[in-house]
């Protein structure tokens, strides 16, 4: 890595931290200063310890030193999903083919499942194909699906993999990746990310339930979601997954009307500016006969 201790010293500067602040309890002043002259390279776990008092996560660092290799996932995910939302053809064509080119510059895997989940939903969207012509929905999402069920043990990335590609799969596939969560973690399960991914794939999916009439399904991970939203104490995600549960407990019982909790959360989310999370739910309510 070329100029790293370049942009170490710069965002230092820019935090307005001295050199001692950094190096004290981790290295000596010289080592550090040569550190910052871009003449040595630390150790890893030193590394770690230097962006510990950055306030800096490796993906940051790594982002911002050379954006072009290393562009910051969250950002790339959270820009398809603009794209997506607007459906811009154009945007998301050029999306495609920047993730395509990240891989074949890189050979990293995560560009490939970013490539994918875009074509993927460039076919959901304008009902053609993009790049790869030939494949349908299914044989696009495979390889995927195959990553998520061959990996023994899911780390925070199969868990964002799996929420950023979960409307691509059918609803039944959808279902048995999720299913799969209590047995493919085990150390991460009480980090704070890792209870903020799980509450957005348990939300996510019991809403894609909601879409496909699957009251039973809907009903028990709208459970959960709102088990996972207590817990965290998350407003949004609270509202959302206690709406999701009682649409699908209303369908289940066959009422004909949305019961006055139900309205009231509508109505708690108009009051804070969801205006296109309510007109979503508009959608699911007439497609349910309830009003």
């Amino acid at each position: 890595m070329k100029n790293y201790g370049t942009l170490i010293k710069k965002i230092r500067m820019e935090k307005g931290l001295s050199q001692k602040d950094i190096y004290e309890g981790i290295m000596t002043r010289q080592t550090y200063y040569l550190i910052e002259s871009n003449v040595s390279m630390p150790s890893f776990d030193k590394f770690l310890l230097i962006l510990e008092k950055l306030f800096l996560s490796i993906d940051e660092f790594l982002s911002l030193l050379n954006p072009t290799i290393f562009p910051n996932e969250k950002l790339l995910y959270q820009e398809l999903a603009e794209l997506t939302f607007n459906k811009d053809k154009n945007g998301l064509y050029l999306f495609i083919k920047n993730a395509l080119r990240l891989y074949k510059e890189t050979e990293n895997k995560k560009y490939w499942h970013l490539q994918l989940i875009a074509e993927s939903m460039f076919r959901i969207h304008f009902e053609e194909p993009c790049l790869s012509e030939t494949k349908s929905l299914e044989e696009l999402m495979l390889p995927i699906k195959k990553y998520l069920i061959g990996i023994e043990t899911w780390h925070v990335y199969e868990l964002k993999l799996l929420n950023n590609s979960l409307y691509c799969f059918t609803l039944d596939e959808a279902i048995s990746l999720v299913t799969l969560i209590g047995s493919k973690i085990e150390t991460l399960t009480y980090t704070a990310e890792f209870q903020d991914v799980k509450l957005r794939i348990y939300l996510n999916l019991s809403f894609l339930c909601l879409k496909h009439q699957n009251y039973s399904a809907a009903l028990h991970f709208s459970a959960l979601a709102k088990e996972s939203a207590q817990i965290n104490y998350r407003l949004f995600e609270r509202i959302v997954s206690e709406l999701n549960y009682e649409i699908a407990r209303s369908s289940i019982e066959k009422h004909d009307c949305l019961s006055p909790k139900a309205n009231q959360l509508i109505q708690l989310l108009q009051s804070l500016d969801f205006i296109e999370t309510v007109k979503e739910y508009q959608e699911i309510l007439e497609e349910n006969h309830l009003y």
